[in-house]
């Protein structure tokens, strides 16, 4: 309703949501090879930060050479170095198809504050894909 004021993050019920992003090669212009993708509000009942529970990652057209992708996050979007993996290892974009990584537990808490990220190992000159991923604020 136009008019309407902004409610407080604070003001939220917990988190549970997933988030699905298509990226493509040219959204990927740093010189770290990243794609920040969402960011991970402050909140002042639990201020902590999200769990990541589940990845997949869809690639639709391939690279043709032999280069991976990873979740990752950062505490600044523009960050070129001291990134966070949220997966075991990293995905090839050399295939076809839907991958499920593994979650590596030890590193799948978001602080608040940070930014997620698709990580790639070197500049895509075709790659065409999605990534969707599963999260919640409450923590066990």
């Amino acid at each position: 309703m136009p008019g309407e004021p902004t409610l407080p993050n604070e003001h939220y019920p917990d988190y549970f949501q997933i988030v699905t992003v298509p990226f493509n090669h040219t959204f990927e212009a740093t010189a770290a090879h990243t794609v920040p993708f969402m960011y991970v509000e402050p909140r002042a009942s639990n201020g902590t930060g999200i769990v990541v529970d589940s990845i997949a990652i869809g690639i639709s057209v391939v690279e043709g050479a032999a280069e991976t992708v990873e979740v990752v996050h950062a505490t600044t979007v523009d960050a070129t170095s001291g990134f966070v993996s949220i997966q075991t290892a990293a995905t090839s974009v050399n295939a076809l198809g839907t991958t499920i990584p593994t979650i590596n537990t030890s590193n799948n808490f978001v602080p608040a504050g940070s930014w997620l990220m698709l990580k790639f190992d070197a500049a895509q000159a075709n790659t065409h894909g999605c990534v969707t991923i599963r999260f919640r604020s409450r923590l066990k």
